[in-house]
């Protein structure tokens, strides 16, 4: 026999599934790319290096060569409204091996750039490159990020242990990746042990799709994912803050009530049953029955 407690976390509205995209560079393909997810309702991460906005290259790596041109700060409060801005280093520096504080530096000046844009915190980040270290990650700490995506597949819909090394499902050009979009999609029993709840993470840049000629790649598997009642469709900050929120909730010692101390809305399940609770901030509840095994 096993009693299974049903505190899992569920998404808002207790949906079991959730999906998000981040897109790095800020380069002018990124306009094509929001105007795909606009047109079928999905969110997507944009991370952003704002020392070098305006800076026009192109760049070789893939089939072709292509432009490689950063969009101008005045450009960017419009084309990403509705989607999430986020710190890619000021000058797309990798900072491995880096003493602390250039560290801080290519990342803080950063940082304060999109907030002025921004006029909020932004407090997301993608590492340069992929690459990263013990002195990089308490950069980050000292300079308030929150979390920062690295570029490891891990081609799971498990929650990142930590944030600050939160890895994507996969790229977006990975030969499993329709694959793994059928086992995202399905209703079958998701085991982990910290939540039935799924999260499909893609990440990409979106010149990638002029050098392999295959914008239809991306329209087919927006088009695939999106519209669904059943899909949270956020930013990477929406799925952090959420995922806090459930971690911050307190129980009672005979786990029979939960105390929600944030200012977000949990949802609260099991892998096992179908019915869940909404704790809201502030609010203290009762938990669903446990079942027995």
């Amino acid at each position: 026999m096993s009693l299974q407690v049903n505190d899992r976390m569920l998404w808002p509205k207790g949906r079991r599934k959730a999906f998000t995209l981040s897109y790095d560079d800020g380069v002018t393909q990124d306009i094509k790319l929001i105007d795909i997810l606009n047109k079928y309702g999905v969110k997507a991460t944009f991370n952003l290096n704002a020392g070098l906005f305006g800076h026009k290259n192109t760049v070789s790596a893939g089939k072709k060569e292509v432009p490689h041109i950063k969009l101008g700060r005045d450009e960017i409060t419009a084309i990403y409204k509705g989607h999430e801005i986020a710190v890619h280093g000021q000058y797309h520096k990798c900072m491995v091996g880096m003493d602390i504080a250039r560290c801080v530096d290519e990342i803080l000046e950063c940082r304060k750039e999109l907030e002025r844009l921004e006029g909020k915190p932004v407090t997301g980040f993608a590492y340069a490159f992929g690459a990263y270290d013990e002195v990089v990650i308490k950069a980050l700490e000292a300079c308030g990020i929150s979390y920062a995506r690295t570029i490891v597949s891990t081609h799971k819909f498990d929650l990142p242990k930590n944030f600050l090394t939160w890895h994507p499902t996969c790229h977006h050009d990975d030969e499993k990746i329709y694959d793994l979009a059928d086992e995202f999609l399905s209703d079958g029993l998701y085991f982990s042990f910290s939540t039935p709840a799924k999260l499909f993470y893609v990440w990409g840049h979106s010149y990638e799709f002029d050098q392999n000629e295959n914008w239809d790649h991306i329209e087919r598997l927006i088009s695939k994912i999106a519209g669904r009642d059943d899909v949270w469709y956020a930013t990477n900050i929406e799925i952090r803050d959420y995922v806090e929120a459930y971690r911050r909730l307190v129980y009672s010692a005979d786990g029979e009530i939960v105390h929600n101390p944030s200012a977000v809305s949990v949802y609260l399940g099991g892998t096992f049953t179908k019915d869940f609770i909404e704790v809201l901030p502030g609010q203290s509840k009762k938990l669903l029955e446990p079942i027995n095994m």
